[in-house]
């Protein structure tokens, strides 16, 4: 190990214990099955109880309109990667995802038909998956067009996209990238995961180093708005040298930053991943927690020196016109979401949805055929999930603005919470003034554990982390 290696880790490992992350650990933040758990909504998707598209669309227009964002699920991939919980199909015939593409545009007809408008608005737009760039360029075209035409982009601020390397190297991969950029596509959002490919093999991924920065490149020619990555850490059998390696190949790329994620063990998503029997088999090669606050601690550290943010919780960039204006959006702003595809969700005026999320698509497919958007799991949000919607992810994402969450509730944030705010900020995790409440340096580092302090019990993965505010 080089010197320089040996001081970063030290730095780390300093910076821990200045922190005092272990603080998470003695007041019982910590999950203590080990498994990870995201906070990526509330109340989360996997606790939705079965329902069709009824509520989701009944009254719509006595129903107050807020503003809107898309979500696009394509679930067609090269290969399927250990650690994906979603829904996705590998190495698919032409004939098969044009099947799929003619449902979803249907899909996208019946819904904007149920809303009663002409074109569905969105203020932002991700197509994720699955690799939506599995797609051939004939097919993007189709797809674009199509959503384009059936969604009103006039005052959308971004229009991101989800690429997988390989899909966009070549000629091909070009043809494709001028595609979305001709649609209006202008951020790009590349599952990359690691530049090592030893671990790239083993997480099931299809390119290696040498994809990565072939792909960076093509997308550079094309002259895209936004370049993002996505890195994992906490890997099984990855070393904080190799994590580090991962960090300075990021860095020396000329993006715009990157999303960092721990590995997520515990399913949280439609299809659990193989992650979990891998687990289950070889419980000691992920490494220790200690070893993956470091790596955490690295990415936020060697980010930040170089010049990168974190504008939103995770999420490093240069600059807030990175910034990932989807997630700004529903998890800041709780603006609704129209969503379509497998395995989508919607959050439609007050009322959550989740689309069927079966592997073969068959599912999907009989909803669409019988005239319905293709929900089969929701809920009606009660007055007491919103009022913690509205502090939960605007607090683990960013900040929670106590005029906006005033008027959005009709309460106030500190009447609400106040003894579970009193224990947040009496263990440091929590700040406050006149206008903001948002997570301190340490409270950042545990933004999820935190987030899930504020959860009703009957919401939590591990019912052991309810909130008690003598804890």
């Amino acid at each position: 190990m080089n010197s320089n290696i040996k001081d970063l880790i030290e730095g780390a490992r300093q910076g821990l214990r200045e922190l005092d992350v272990g603080i998470a650990d003695r007041i019982g933040l910590a999950p203590p099955d080990g498994k990870f758990f995201p906070v990526i909504g509330y109340p989360p998707l996997t606790m939705y109880g079965s329902m069709d598209d009824g509520p989701l669309f009944e009254n719509i227009s006595r129903r107050p309109v807020q503003p809107t964002v898309a979500y696009v699920h394509i679930p067609f991939c090269p290969s399927r990667c250990t650690f994906c919980h979603w829904v996705t199909k590998t190495k698919s015939r032409t004939e098969e995802v044009d099947a799929y593409l003619d449902y979803l545009e249907r899909e996208m007809v019946l819904y904007k038909t149920k809303l009663g408008v002409d074109a569905i608005p969105a203020r932002s737009v991700l197509v994720g998956g699955g690799t939506p760039t599995y797609l051939s360029p004939k097919q993007m075209d189709r797809f674009l067009r199509a959503f384009t035409t059936h969604f009103d982009l006039s005052a959308c601020t971004q229009f991101s996209i989800e690429p997988e390397p390989t899909t966009i190297l070549g000629d091909e991969g070009l043809e494709k990238l001028r595609i979305m950029k001709s649609y209006g596509v202008n951020r790009l959002s590349m599952g990359v995961q690691s530049f090592d490919d030893r671990i790239l093999g083993r997480m099931g991924r299809v390119h290696n180093r040498a994809d990565i920065i072939a792909a960076i490149e093509q997308i550079k020619a094309v002259g895209f708005d936004s370049v993002m990555i996505d890195l994992i850490y906490g890997y099984p059998d990855q070393s904080i040298e190799q994590w580090i390696d991962s960090l300075q190949m990021a860095l020396s790329l000329d993006i715009d930053g990157w999303q960092l994620y721990r590995l997520r063990i515990k399913a949280h998503g439609d299809r659990p991943g193989n992650i979990i029997r891998i687990y289950e088999k070889r419980t000691e090669t992920f490494p220790e927690v200690e070893a993956i606050r470091i790596m955490k601690y690295l990415g936020i550290s060697m980010s930040e020196q170089a010049g990168y943010h974190e504008y939103q919780t995770r999420c490093f960039t240069r600059t807030t016109a990175g910034m990932s204006h989807y997630l700004r959006d529903w998890c800041c702003n709780l603006t609704d979401v129209t969503g379509v595809g497998v395995s989508s969700w919607s959050n439609l005026r007050g009322v959550f949805a989740l689309n069927a999320g079966d592997d073969s698509l068959e599912r999907y497919y009989q909803l669409i055929d019988s005239g319905r958007v293709s929900v089969d799991r929701g809920k009606v949000r009660t007055p007491e999930d919103e009022i913690r919607r509205s502090f939960i992810l605007p607090l683990k994402n960013a900040k929670v603005d106590k005029a906006a969450f005033r008027e959005r509730t009709g309460i106030e944030v500190g009447a609400y919470f106040g003894p579970e705010l009193e224990w947040a900020k009496s263990h440091g995790l929590i700040e406050e003034n006149s206008q903001f409440i948002e997570l301190t340096r340490r409270g950042r580092f545990l933004a999820d554990e935190v987030a899930m302090r504020f959860f009703q019990p009957m919401y939590l993965p591990r019912t052991e982390m309810a909130v008690s505010a003598g804890g």
